[in-house]
């Protein structure tokens, strides 16, 4: 029975290890694109000038 919670164990901290890997991958990715696609696409962005809706 120990032997099997063991492995229980080692299952559960392979499974989080790998889990948690993933999500902070998907994190740093997430924000490095999000930056640079602003960088790109917003930052520069040209606004017209105030028409006078305001």
């Amino acid at each position: 029975m120990a032997e099997e919670y063991a492995h229980l164990i080692v299952w559960l901290i392979g499974l989080f290890g790998i889990v948690g890997v993933v999500i902070g991958n998907v994190a740093r990715f997430v924000i490095k694109d999000s930056l640079a696609y602003d960088e790109a696409f917003v930052w520069r962005r040209k606004l017209p000038k105030n028409n006078g809706r305001d």
